[in-house]
């Protein structure tokens, strides 16, 4: 169903930007002040409750200082 395929890409989207942080040695709230998006929020976005939109992927991959495509591994 669609809706699990959404859910799924969610979450994987969700534990890549985690794991880069994470590589950074970078808290939430760290995050938070680089990226202007509430720690709250990225909460729910690494833990893949949240949609995100395409402004906010911009904003974590200036302040994880990494590529748009690197959110997006090759499988």
């Amino acid at each position: 169903m669609a809706t699990d395929r959404y859910s799924e890409e969610l979450t994987k989207l969700g534990e890549h930007i985690r794991k880069l942080r994470k590589e950074r040695k970078l808290t939430q709230l760290d995050l938070e002040v680089r990226s202007g998006i509430d720690n709250g929020d990225i909460s729910r976005i690494e833990n893949g409750q949240k949609n995100i939109e395409f402004h906010s992927i911009v904003k974590l991959a200036i302040a994880l200082d990494v590529e748009l495509h690197q959110f997006f591994p090759k499988k």
